[in-house]
């Protein structure tokens, strides 16, 4: 989740009247991407026991809406200089979702967490995400700095990743959650990206770890984290596929933003209760790999996997797995739907952070179907288990519905 991704926002699924815009934009240099997403889930069962639920809310029902707003200037088409792009990125989010009332450490709508505005927590937040300049140097080799949005990174294309919305909705299905303890949604940094070829890349980048979305970045600089990500695409059997191996390591990271982290479902449990204050190292590494073993991207199936390991100590998860099976076209006359039904296992920590809460591990699944009504209008039909690993919730089953516009 580490990685930043740096090729100009598409246009993929513009509608007919967008087309005149578009193209009057990217010849000067500009391309701009608008989505918005719309997510209703509902508890059938299950989720966080009373009289703790009393505190979340006794609504069985949430819902989201967000809207991203990505520009990217090719300084080179724009008349200034070759090599250069400047990236941007506006988000914003409202809604009351089920992440609490669902009582799991891994997300029901990983959606609900972005922009990660901490403070503000299932409220009204918006904020500018991402403002990253990249110069390519030569030799496949670019250098970038600026605003990063850390979470594009760990990326599959069967499963998704932590900024998909036509994939997977619960968050340990889109990336490995070892990665939350060093990797904030939005932090100064820069780096080196290096792509030698169209099935080889990596990239180093450092940025800081303490969240800054939604506020002055200068004004929170708390730890630092150095990653590394590289990605291989192979062919097998005639088949293409990927694999992506990551690692991380944070200094300076106070231990109780790593246990609070809206991400991990951990803040109401933690409510009240005195954390350790000392700021410790913390490192993971992770894994994610796809192969396609039926037909291709456009139209074929695949299996895919994700591993990751941490110290366990500070960071909350020591190790997750996740793995399943996703495609394009399961129905003949529907090419562009696409669908996904995953599991995952995630151990918990019962190191010094936890101890004594009586934490377990947490294991999950989850069936999607993405129904494209047009090329710009899909609905995902979504549905979840969750045997959760807090001590005051019950197994969840979740049902959602998921409408997203892509302009």
């Amino acid at each position: 989740m580490t990685a930043v991704v740096f090729a100009a926002p598409g246009w993929s699924s513009a509608t007919p009247e967008c087309d005149g815009v578009r193209e009057l934009f990217e010849r000067r240099g500009l391309s701009v991407a608008l989505e918005t997403t719309y997510t209703f889930q509902g508890i059938a069962d299950g989720g966080v026991r009373p009289p703790l639920r009393r505190l979340v809310s006794e609504d069985d029902t949430g819902n989201v809406a967000s809207g991203t707003l990505q520009l990217a200037l090719d300084t080179g088409k724009a008349g200034w200089f070759e090599g250069g792009t400047l990236d941007a990125r506006l988000e914003a989010r409202v809604g009351r979702s089920l992440v609490e009332r669902a009582g799991t450490v891994s997300v029901v709508d990983n959606d609900a967490l972005f922009p990660n505005v901490v403070r503000a927590f299932d409220d009204e937040v918006a904020a500018v995400t991402k403002l990253t300049f990249t110069q390519a140097v030569g030799g496949g080799f670019a250098v970038f700095a600026g605003l990063l949005d850390a979470a594009e990174g760990d990326d599959n294309d069967l499963a998704g990743s932590a900024l998909s919305n036509g994939h997977f909705l619960n968050s340990a299905l889109l990336y490995s959650l070892v990665e939350d303890a060093t990797v904030p949604n939005v932090a100064l940094g820069g780096g080196v990206l290096w792509e030698p070829s169209e099935d080889v890349s990596a990239s180093f980048s450092m940025f800081g770890t303490e969240e800054t979305a939604g506020t002055n970045p200068f004004e929170h600089t708390e730890g630092t984290t150095f990653s590394v990500e590289g990605t291989v695409g192979h062919t097998l059997a005639g088949r293409s596929g990927a694999q992506t191996f990551g690692g991380l390591y944070g200094i300076d990271a106070r231990r109780v933003d790593i246990a609070t982290d809206p991400r991990l479902g951990l803040v109401l449990l933690l409510r009240g209760r005195g954390l350790p204050r000392t700021s410790a190292d913390t490192w993971a590494v992770y894994y994610n790999a796809y192969q396609f073993v039926v037909g291709d991207a456009e139209r074929g199936a695949g299996v895919f996997v994700r591993f990751g390991f941490s110290d366990g100590d500070p960071n909350v998860v020591r190790w997750n797995w996740a793995g399943g099976l996703a495609g394009r076209a399961l129905v003949p006359r529907r090419p562009e739907d696409t669908w996904g039904l995953g599991a995952f296992y995630l151990g918990l920590s019962d190191k010094d952070l936890l101890r004594g809460l009586n934490v377990g591990d947490e294991v999950g699944g989850e069936l999607f179907y993405n129904l494209a009504l047009t090329s710009w209008l899909h609905l995902t039909l979504d549905a979840q288990v969750v045997d959760s690993g807090l001590p005051r919730s019950e197994t969840v089953w979740v049902l959602g519905v998921r409408t997203q516009i892509e302009l």
